[in-house]
């Protein structure tokens, strides 16, 4: 006689097997209200299903002593659930199925046959106990489930003896893992949600059982929740997606708890979702019915295509990925784009409203920084995903990343053009074909140009008012316009170019090969002086930037006065000042910017500005060293031939005003007010 062979699971093994995501906390309570459904329906009875879920939560004093404020406005976390039904129950054929791993008996509903594997794989055990008809009478089962080798243990069969039996089967899920309890704190409303949300097609259909949610003397009867929840506001519509048909349910939800989704399902159960306002930031806020009540949105996708693809643990569905390539299979992204497009589809009339003071808000932020105008014609859609929440830097912040991606779109767009046209009979048709790829290419240059040009005219406002005197009857100190024009206590390889702004004084100022700004010869690495004075800014410029074996073509010393300041003296004054720094680097070696020592050729340049009020001691001592006055008397200059040194005296008058004229041809292309 051949042996009966029989294989076993390894219950323990196939619980290690694979770990649920500790955001996954519930899914063994889906499964277990899920059977209990299946159990109502197989038993085709005329009486009402019934199903009650109680909530066990962790006792108060086992909380631990560590609890700060925001903790008391969350419950404490749940430690076990107890899901009793009036289905068919634990029959021998259910018995069987049970204790075969991977069992088909539920494949025509979806049925995985491992449902029970994830019990344990958040509860340490599971008690079952379950009063079933059989052959006229009724029995009742009992057994333990635990991560064990064979899984059952203690299982007891046995007639029941009562006059007036009940078919009634519960399943104790016991003991949470503690690091699932975080996710199991919430109120019974949000378990409601949530069970809504897995199972909202169950509750759709007119035999649904009466599901009542308990938590102590709280309790909720949840089908009257989803009736409340949905008010029976329900769109449907169907797609086909590459062959595949999908259904669209699309619903409005009136809870306190907006929480806007797509919600994938397997089997009539929800596997995976995605938050709505990832792709329509207008539904970060609520919206309002004509009825002036808020309400929120939810999409429920199901498919044959998405039964197929679903896991085994119910966790994930095995969607195409983007750098894949089988043509037939679907990506994720082509459902939920789908989906987004019925929606805005559906309740454009909604969305819309918040669409255009999101925008408008925008405009207006735009507005005063017209670099980012462009981009409404650009990058319209992006723009509609900014929140309507944002202003200020974090809005400036948005707006950055999609000029950014603009301009990485134009250089993409530029080199395949040029490649294009490398070929001679292209190059006729490049006006015409490339006329839209010109055209991005000038409004993003401009834009940029406009913002530059609007902060330029807002410095020079800027640098006016600091030269007046305050409130307090003062003048600004020396430091401030130091700041204004050039970060104090930085070098140029510390800062970006729209950083400073040297043009003020001189446009060919910004294009320097090293600047130090308030820093010590001794630690100027440009130079081995040892001495602690501190020009407010000298500048290294070489004609060739890029050419490190070159001389310094020039070298430029600045000093900031505090405006009207006249306390001058014959040996303490700018004139000698700079002279001094001059010195200072002539007898001294000038280094590279590898640090290394090179001369400064005879015939070398040295320039020296000395921004300053034109006070009449400054003017007595310009006279004195033989400076020539400028001809509209706003500054004078001077040439010792001795060092080689051009110094100029400018008033800050003239510094502003001069500045004023040379953008003056741009404010005027942007109307932009000097005075």
């Amino acid at each position: 006689k051949t042996a009966e062979i029989i294989m076993r699971i390894d219950i323990s093994g196939k619980v290690r097997e694979k770990k649920l995501a500790s955001n996954k906390a519930l899914l063994p309570l889906f499964e277990a209200l899920v059977n209990s459904i299946h159990a109502i329906e197989e038993l085709k009875s005329d009486s009402p299903g019934l199903i009650e879920i109680e909530a066990e939560r962790l006792p108060q004093e086992n909380l631990g002593s560590e609890i700060n404020d925001s903790d008391f406005e969350k419950k404490n976390p749940i430690i076990a659930f107890k899901i009793t039904d009036n289905g068919i129950g634990f029959n021998p054929e259910n018995w069987d199925s049970f204790n075969l791993a991977h069992s088909s008996y539920k494949y025509n509903k979806g049925g995985k046959g491992i449902g029970r594997i994830t019990w344990l794989r958040a509860f340490t055990s599971v008690e079952i106990d379950s009063v079933y008809r059989q052959n006229g009478h009724f029995n009742r089962r009992q057994f333990e489930f635990k991560i064990s080798k064979d899984g059952v243990e203690n299982p007891r069969n046995f007639k029941v003896e009562s006059s007036n039996p009940q078919r009634r089967t519960s399943v104790y899920l016991k003991n949470l893992n503690e690091r699932f309890q975080q996710w199991t704190n919430s109120d019974l409303e949000d378990i409601a949600i949530k069970i809504i949300e897995h199972c909202f097609s169950f509750f759709r259909e007119s035999n649904c059982p009466r599901i009542i949610l308990k938590d102590n003397n709280d309790e909720i009867v949840v089908n009257d929740y989803f009736k409340n929840y949905t008010r029976n506001s329900l769109d449907k519509k169907s797609a086909k997606i590459k062959g595949q048909k999908f259904d669209f349910e699309v619903v409005k939800m009136y809870t306190s708890k907006p929480d806007n989704k797509i919600h994938y399902r397997a089997h009539r159960r929800e596997v995976m979702n995605d938050k709505l306002t990832d792709f329509i930031p207008e539904l970060k806020q609520p919206l309002t019915d004509d009825k002036g009540e808020k309400f929120s949105l939810a999409v429920y996708v199901s498919s044959d295509y998405l039964d197929d693809k679903v896991n085994e643990e119910r966790t994930e569905i095995s969607f195409s990925k983007a750098d894949e390539f089988f043509p037939d299979e679907i990506e994720k992204i082509e459902v939920s784009e789908k989906a987004v497009a019925i929606v805005r589809e559906i309740y454009q009339k909604y969305i819309s409203v918040i669409e255009q003071d999101r925008l408008e808000n925008i405009r207006k932020f735009v507005s005063r920084h017209p670099r980012y105008r462009y981009l409404e014609k650009y990058k319209l859609k992006e723009l509609k995903k900014i929140s309507s929440n944002l202003g200020g830097k974090k809005l400036e912040i948005e707006l950055f990343k999609l000029q950014n991606d603009l301009e990485r779109d134009v250089k993409r767009e530029a080199n395949k053009m040029l490649e294009s046209i490398k070929k001679i009979d292209h190059k006729a048709a490049f006006d015409k074909t490339h006329t839209d790829l010109y055209n991005k290419i000038i409004e993003v240059g401009n834009s940029k140009l406009a913002e530059y040009v609007v902060h330029r005219s807002y410095i020079l406002k800027h640098l006016t008012k600091h030269l007046k005197k305050s409130k307090n009857d003062k003048y600004s100190k020396e430091e401030i316009i130091h700041n204004l024009i050039f970060p104090v206590k930085k070098t140029s390889d510390e800062i970006q170019l729209e950083e400073h702004n040297l043009w003020i004084i001189d446009e060919r100022l910004a294009f320097h090969d090293y600047l130090a700004s308030d820093i010590p010869f001794t630690s100027n690495k440009r130079t081995e002086s040892t001495s602690l004075k501190r020009p407010d800014l000298v500048v290294f410029n070489k004609a060739h930037l890029l050419n490190e074996s070159d001389n310094y073509s020039s070298i430029v010393i600045v000093e900031f006065k505090k405006p009207m300041r006249d306390d001058y003296s014959e040996t303490d004054n700018p004139i000698t000042q700079v002279l001094n720094y001059v010195i200072e680097i002539q007898e001294n070696n000038a280094l590279d910017s590898n640090g290394r020592p090179i001369s400064v050729r005879k015939g070398t340049p040295y320039y020296a500005y000395i921004i300053s009020d034109l006070t009449s001691k400054l003017r007595t001592l310009a006279k004195k060293a033989g400076f020539t006055a400028h001809p509209d008397n706003q500054g004078f200059f001077s040439y010792n031939s001795n060092f080689e040194l051009y110094t100029e005296i400018i008033s800050f008058d003239k510094m502003v005003k001069d500045s004023k004229k040379r953008n003056q041809i741009l404010f005027d292309k942007l109307n932009l007010p000097t005075q």
